[in-house]
């Protein structure tokens, strides 16, 4: 079994995204070899405190843009990340959604001696088919002032990362310790990491805008390769990854540095594949189709999971966003009922509207992740008695007075 990652960076320089095209940039524009993990790492993302404010109410407009693009082709979002200017997001093919457990972020500040989160890391560890993967977005020190800290056989602000990223509840608990390990950063490369050919220009700086070199800021920087993909596999697991593509994109002007991505094969036993959906969805006895306005009666059986008083079932539109992206959702029932040993019914009420495809995602509150999803099915229109009413308002023509 084999897996397509796609890993890229981009220093988007307190930028708002662009009006363009982003299937290029998260690896998209070839739907024969989509992929099945994506992971965007962003730095200099506006952080001013309004800012930082807004996103209590609304998403960040990078995540939005972002996860709109995946969830498009079917690939949901784990969890997005924020530190300060630092914004990480992992998305998940679906058809690998029930087999994903321990997500678990990870943050580092190392400027001003550990305080400031202005550099550093942040980071999603997750285990996909019992293999654990670790996604690491980094940014350090740049510019030619800290040239020789960055090339130091140990770097301060990479050992910091590596003894300080710890992970609750789960194993591995370091970032190192991963079976695969994947980190975008601004900086040089790192003993022991493996890293593809640079064949593309450098990604920094340039004029905003524009293929010419840093004119404007007054410095005139250096042209560098400052912003890379790197990986590292775990001794057990070597020589499994298989770099397919490594290149920066630059059609992508808006700012000063070039987005950078690199698409990876990952190769796994294959009797991980044959690891069991916890949940059997029975759609032969759910009265099929649904219609909106009307109740769906949802039926599974579990196997293999002690469900919990907090476990829920979504209904999801097809091409949703993340675990929050439901229609509705209802409480799970547990320990079993008249549809045989472990049987479980759950009525949704009044169903959406719209007309669609849809699936039944079962949420565990213990895994705190999605643990299973059903075959799509289809709702139809409301029937002709089931409509809710128009309200027609008639605005009456008044006399001169």
């Amino acid at each position: 079994m084999s897996l397509r990652v796609h890993v890229c960076t981009w220093n988007v320089k307190v930028t708002q995204p662009p009006d363009e095209d982003f299937r290029s940039f998260l690896h998209l524009d070839n739907e024969e070899q989509l992929p099945d993990i994506v992971a965007v790492g962003l730095q200099e993302v506006d952080a001013k405190p309004q800012s930082l404010l807004i996103e209590y109410i609304k998403e960040n407009s990078w995540v939005k843009i972002l996860q709109a693009y995946l969830g498009a082709y079917g690939l949901v979002k784990l969890k997005s990340i924020r530190m300060l200017g630092m914004v990480h997001l992992v998305a998940v093919h679906t058809k690998h959604l029930p087999f994903v457990r321990e997500i678990r972020p990870g943050y580092c500040k190392t400027a001003l001696l550990g305080l400031l989160g202005t550099k550093g890391a942040v980071s999603l560890r997750f285990t996909l088919y019992g293999q654990s993967f670790c996604f690491i977005n980094s940014h350090f020190s740049a510019h030619a002032e800290y040239e020789e800290q960055r090339n130091l056989v140990v770097n301060p602000e990479f050992e910091s990362i590596s003894q300080n990223m710890l992970y609750a509840n789960c194993t591995p608990q370091k970032a190192m310790e991963h079976s695969f390990y994947k980190v975008k950063k601004a900086g040089k490369c790192f003993v022991n990491f493996h890293e593809g050919e640079l064949t593309f220009p450098p990604t920094y700086k340039y004029n905003p805008g524009t293929d010419e070199w840093d004119t404007e800021s007054g410095k005139y920087r250096k042209p560098a390769w400052t912003d890379r993909v790197l990986w590292q596999e775990s001794e057990e697991k070597k020589n499994t990854v298989r770099l397919e593509s490594y290149t920066s994109h630059q059609a992508y002007q808006t700012s000063d540095h070039r987005p950078v991505g690199a698409s990876l094969v990952v190769e796994l036993n294959d009797s991980l594949s044959s690891m069991e959906d916890p949940m059997s969805w029975k759609l032969d006895l759910m009265s099929l189709p649904w219609y909106g306005n009307e109740d769906g009666l949802c039926v599974y059986v579990v196997k293999n999971y002690k469900t919990y008083s907090w476990d829920w079932i979504g209904l999801y539109r097809v091409g949703f966003q993340h675990v929050y992206d439901y229609e509705m959702y209802e409480w799970a029932v547990g320990d079993g009922d008249e549809y045989g040993e472990n049987g479980c019914a759950v009525l949704f009420d009044c169903l959406p509207e719209e007309a669609g495809h849809y699936v039944m995602c079962y949420y565990s509150y213990k895994l705190d992740c999605i643990i299973s999803v059903s075959d799509p099915f289809e709702i139809l229109p409301p029937r002709d008695e089931d409509k809710d009413p128009v309200e027609v308002q008639v605005e009456q023509p008044t006399e001169d007075v």
